[in-house]
């Protein structure tokens, strides 16, 4: 087992697979298109080149099984913090204490660079993920609550679908804050 900083030529390609479990167990009724994927690409090429981001993978003999993604962050309530964007494991290496070495990897990068805490957004339907963040520290602060207020973007989401000319398009889950300006 080892986790090192993303390649984006050698991990690209396999993390964008990755999306799929992650956002159709965590988003029911999400289906991962290939305008999200391009979308998805688009956004990791831009953390790959930021300051304020970093990625590392979990290599086991030799093949990529996790990730994790962590930005520094400014929020309406933050003025300073390391935000957990993405984080996946392969469902058969879970439970093993791989989740938390990702995510330590990351706050040891947030301590670094003087983040006071890390943060991050959970859904509420995958208890496994509640779970291992819970043991390794965190706790609910907040609590997001949605409404659907159009069919189209209730269940059954369809992401080509999505007006996206009013508005900035990222994928789900991600924290609309601005980014701290790297160091």
């Amino acid at each position: 087992m080892h986790i090192r900083q993303f390649d984006l030529r050698r991990d690209l390609q396999i993390v964008l697979q990755f999306q799929h479990e992650i956002y159709e167990r965590n988003f029911p009724g999400f289906k991962v298109t290939q305008k999200f994927l391009n979308d998805f690409a688009r956004q990791l090429r831009a953390a790959d080149r930021s300051p304020a981001e970093r990625l590392w993978v979990l290599e086991i003999a030799g093949q990529v099984r996790g990730f994790v993604w962590g930005a520094l962050i400014t929020s309406m309530v933050d003025e300073f913090v390391g935000y957990i964007k993405n984080i996946y494991v392969a469902p058969e290496l879970r439970g093993q204490g791989h989740g938390r070495r990702l995510l330590e990897t990351a706050e040891e990068w947030f301590r670094t660079e003087g983040a006071p805490k890390a943060t991050l957004d959970a859904s509420m339907c995958n208890q496994q993920a509640l779970s291992l963040y819970i043991k390794a520290g965190y706790h609910g602060e907040r609590l997001r609550m949605e409404k659907s207020l159009n069919e189209q973007f209730g269940r059954g989401i369809d992401y080509d679908r999505r007006d996206t000319t009013q508005r900035e398009s990222r994928p789900a889950g991600q924290n609309p804050g601005s980014e701290r300006p790297g160091r």
